[in-house]
């Protein structure tokens, strides 16, 4: 029996709530334990949705697809504030509401912008060798730094006030922090707030539409799964494509840069038109990214 092989690729999964992303990360290794398994953009044990499984070589993309845009569903409860700024925590601050919904809607559109966002102490930023929320859990106060984010969008706003519950859809740039923006979105109403439910719809080109919930994925039979990975050449079918001679092949795979007049920052490279991989530019200079 010839057993299928694991092409390089991503798997656009469906995380389901209550696991972490590198759990995600850990039964793929196991599925397919020969290739290098990461994922891009971790999704908190609450948080569900898009969560991209680069496998083989497309994990040294981890960080380009990392700093894409995300797009997000959010469920936030009014009146009240916890120390993880989410529906997990320990209650800090609670309040009744007198704000209506026209002020609340117009009080949410004000984040639309780039902006400085402080990051929750529950969280992975890395401190002195060590994770935000050990510290967190031992009591200890850390001195985290803002960092500037971007809020594209803010639409489909949905107001309740008897469950002081509201629902939107944000667009984000990379470094978001959908809870500190529920902690702030209380704040600015002025009766606090806590993120209950998020939901990941979209991560660059990956959208829920056409991801694949975890356990459904592991149903499948072994060549089912091959066949949901994304190729490398596929994800990046719209850019820009390069045709190599066999003498420059060589020195793409040995290395050597190219001079290059492009405004694209990934380019596909091809020899006698099979996919080899991509290429990276910076300053018009594009050098060996990614070979197959």
């Amino acid at each position: 029996m010839i057993i299928p092989q694991v092409k390089n690729g991503i798997l656009n999964i469906d995380k389901p709530q209550g696991i972490t992303s590198h759990d995600v990360v850990d039964v793929i290794r196991k599925i397919f334990p020969k290739m290098k398994v990461g994922h891009t953009g971790t999704l908190d044990p609450l948080a569900t949705g898009v969560l991209p499984i680069c496998i083989g070589e497309a994990t040294k993309l981890t960080n380009e697809l990392t700093c894409e845009n995300k797009t997000y569903k959010v469920k936030i409860l009014l009146g009240v504030e916890t120390d993880t700024y989410d529906v997990t925590g320990k209650i800090m601050f609670a309040s009744t509401i007198n704000k209506d919904e026209i002020y609340i809607k117009e009080r949410i559109k004000r984040f639309i912008g780039v902006q400085e966002q402080m990051p929750p102490i529950y969280s992975a930023i890395r401190i002195a060798g060590k994770r935000a929320y050990s510290y967190a859990r031992e009591g200890k106060k850390v001195d985290l730094a803002p960092r500037k984010i971007e809020i594209y969008s803010i639409e489909d706003i949905k107001v309740n006030l008897e469950k002081r519950e509201v629902e939107f859809v944000v667009e984000c740039s990379k470094g978001t922090y959908i809870r500190s923006l529920a902690n702030d979105i209380g704040k600015k109403i002025g009766c606090g707030a806590i993120m209950t439910e998020l939901r990941r719809i979209r991560t660059g080109n990956f959208n829920i539409i056409n991801s694949i919930p975890l356990y459904d994925f592991l149903k499948l039979q072994y060549e089912e799964m091959i066949s949901k990975i994304t190729s490398i050449e596929e994800y990046y079918k719209e850019a820009k494509r390069i045709n190599l001679s066999k003498e420059d092949y060589m020195k793409f795979l040995n290395g050597v840069q190219f001079e290059m007049e492009t405004k694209e920052r990934i380019v596909t490279v091809y020899f006698n038109n099979d996919f080899k991989g991509l290429g990276i530019v910076n300053d018009n200079i594009m050098k060996r990214y990614v070979v197959e």
